[in-house]
């Protein structure tokens, strides 16, 4: 491009002059041209923001000299970029994020990127990485509060029939046995009974008499669910998740099973070998699911609400802490 260095820097000049007429904030400096590498500085201070600048230029740039030259930009790539902006309230501490260092000044606010291409502005990387720093800046003064809530009615007080544990005792009859793995219960044939009975008077006494109608669905959950759902940014130190046989050849799980064989035990090392790495989880809670159901469906407004109920789905919560008897758990049945 350095045969037609002049009439590339007039087109940049030329195209400079009519990003401030719509705002004079913007500039581009510091043009240069050496071989096949036009270089140049993009500031702004305005609202046109300098990715969003760059992008409309290369495709300006190949429209321009395309038919004229056969010229067209076969990449993009940016040494460093720094983002400042205001945020609502003083940061309390600094913050990370990933492909970024963060730096803060009273209320103010410095993303620096290093050696990112065309596919990072595309993305629109930028913008949920500015929203990123203010939501953790926000969350700091949150943060170890007490949960809010407003009561808007209640029910007389009613003496309860009966005080007792109901995990403890249940577990002195030996109807209970807390297991396999923690936050799970092995429920025996009489502690089944009393929950298939409360599970048969919530179905009988108010989902049928509200019309709601019973669906199955999967217990597992992939993570294009979630990441639409919000949970997986959410809540990801909750979930348990799922990794599949990286393969079912034979001869590659032999040397596993001959090491359980020998030491009957479970050779995690070798394991992770030849599982994948996950792609899904068990069910959380049972409405994203649904809402996968419903998927490129179009639902009038006569059919609202729609009244769905899944009785099989076992849902996996990670409880790091505070897990008590048959109430609080990590496996929950319905």
């Amino acid at each position: 491009i350095s045969l037609i260095k002049k009439e590339i820097e007039t087109f940049i000049s030329s195209y400079n002059k009519s990003l401030q007429q719509k705002d004079k904030n913007i500039k581009i400096s510091d043009i240069k041209i050496q071989k096949n590498t036009l270089s140049l500085n993009i500031n702004s201070q305005g609202i046109f923001r300098p990715h969003n600048a760059l992008l409309q230029l290369k495709n300006s740039i190949s429209k321009e000299f395309g038919k004229k030259h056969k010229l067209g930009v076969r990449e993009i790539k940016i040494n460093n970029y720094d983002i400042q902006f205001d945020l609502e309230k003083k940061p309390l501490k600094n913050v990370t994020i990933p492909f970024a260092d963060v730096k803060f000044k009273e209320k103010q606010a410095t993303i620096s990127l290093n050696n990112i291409d065309e596919e990072f502005l595309q993305k629109n990387y930028i913008d949920r990485m500015i929203n990123l720093v203010n939501e953790k800046v926000e969350n700091q003064y949150y943060e170890g509060k007490g949960e809010f809530w407003k009561l808007i009615w209640e029910s007389g007080e009613k003496k309860p029939i009966w005080t007792k544990d109901p995990t403890e005792e249940m577990t002195k009859l030996d109807w209970l046995k807390q297991g396999p793995t923690k936050g799970k219960w092995f429920f025996r044939p009489q502690a089944t009974a009393i929950l298939k009975t409360m599970e048969k008077i919530a179905v009988e006494e108010v989902l049928k008499p509200l019309r709601f109608q019973e669906i199955i669905e999967s217990n597992l959950v992939p993570f294009d669910i979630w990441l639409k759902t919000g949970h997986l940014e959410g809540m990801p130190g909750e979930f348990y998740y799922i990794s599949e046989p990286a393969t079912r050849d034979v001869e590659k799980w032999e040397r596993f099973v001959d090491l359980i064989k020998i030491t009957k035990e479970v050779p995690l090392e070798e394991l992770e070998k030849n599982i994948s790495t996950p792609a899904a989880g068990i069910c959380y809670a049972q409405c994203p699911v649904i809402y996968w159901s419903f998927k490129g469906k179009t639902i009038s407004e006569k059919s609202l609400p729609v009244l769905v109920y899944d009785n099989t789905a076992v849902s996996g919560r990670y409880e790091s802490g505070g897990r008590h008897g048959i109430e609080r758990v990590d496996e929950f049945h319905r």
